[in-house]
């Protein structure tokens, strides 16, 4: 195996609580070429200060003045650092012993590899899996695939039986992924590795849609296994679940849409349109009537549309793979643990 450089971006917003373990965890990897970076989007939880005083000379820490969302702060961090690959990595989530090895080992088995997704389990009992890979289904909505499952080691090996690693899945939950720069720099002409209107939410589906469009593969790596503890750390979602306009849930919504006008062929969507109005309208009714700042999504989606179409033109002018290759990878969920992230 190779030992290609790492470099950690970690975006912090108020995480104070979940720094420790994150950081601690990270520090005590046993890979060799691996520096950490941590941006705090404009925390007043003291977070900064604390960094700075604990992990003076091992973490490199970049405050911002203000909340400038995850997707800039994680460009930002990409843009300071130098590792050939680059490991996003949420400060909810606790990396075990190998964890950084493992994620190279299965980036090095094919210079085309440009995404790579561990292992994660739930924090609250790891016994349950939180994420194995990330798809999307027919009608266009993101989720983590086993979410919810109980770990019985049935995602870790290829259907023939065959391997234990480097299993091909769409992408990679952003929690904890591992990109090659070329990749992050291929697929993103504009300069922006996580599209930055989207703000926070589903900039994870969005850069594996792009990749597979220019037919960067992406691996799943069972032996690579962190616990998550999702939700816990969400603190947009967090506000949003006693409030009715939602900052998160509406991000979310507004972003799933986003990401369809970017990456998608007409003829797929068109294919599919019966599946997606299936889902879309009953959701829809249901935010109206039980949480209808939700719904401001649409309002700001329609703003956003001209920056997507832009970014649509340019991101179509460069695919490479064909719409058959790409199709295959949407999938109609088989339970409820595939419905998805949010509205």
């Amino acid at each position: 195996m190779t030992t290609l450089s790492v470099s950690v971006g970690i975006v912090s917003w108020n995480h104070r609580a979940w720094l420790a373990p994150c950081l601690d965890a990270l520090l005590e990897q046993d890979y060799p070429h691996l520096d950490v970076t941590v941006v705090d989007n404009g925390s007043h939880d003291g977070s900064p200060a604390w960094i700075a005083d604990t992990y003076a000379d091992r973490v490199k820490l970049w405050p911002f003045v203000e909340n400038r969302g995850f997707c800039q702060a994680f460009n930002w961090a990409m843009k300071q650092t130098h590792g050939e690959l680059i490991l996003s990595l949420n400060p909810d989530v606790v990396v075990r012993p190998g964890f950084v090895a493992e994620m190279v080992r299965a980036m090095d088995d094919d210079e085309r590899i440009g995404i790579v997704a561990p292992k994660l389990l739930m924090t609250r009992d790891p016994a349950y899996l939180d994420s194995t890979g990330l798809f999307i289904d027919r009608r266009r909505r993101p989720y983590d695939r086993g979410q919810g499952e109980r770990d019985r080691g049935q995602y870790d090996r290829s259907p023939d039986g065959n391997g234990a690693g480097g299993l091909p899945v769409f992408g990679a939950c952003g929690g904890a992924a591992l990109y090659r720069r070329t990749m992050l720099l291929d697929v993103s002409p504009d300069g922006e590795y996580f599209d930055q209107s989207f703000f926070a939410y589903y900039e994870d589906a969005d850069l594996s849609w792009r990749a597979r469009l220019r037919e960067w593969q992406c691996v799943y790596a069972p032996r690579a296994v962190a616990t998550h503890d999702r939700g816990g750390g969400d603190r947009l979602r967090k506000q949003g679940r006693a409030a009715k306009d939602a900052q998160g849930p509406r991000l979310a919504l507004r972003n799933r849409y986003l990401m369809t006008l970017k990456n998608d062929s007409p003829g797929h969507f068109a294919r599919d349109l019966p599946l997606i109005l299936a889902a879309e309208l009953p959701r829809l009714v249901y935010a109206a009537l039980t949480r209808p700042g939700v719904l401001l999504g649409l309002v700001d989606l329609l703003r956003a549309v001209p920056q997507a179409r832009r970014k649509r033109r340019v991101i179509q002018a460069r695919k490479t793979a064909g719409d058959g290759e790409l199709r295959r990878w949407f999938l109609i969920p088989r339970d409820r643990r595939a419905e998805g992230r949010g509205p």
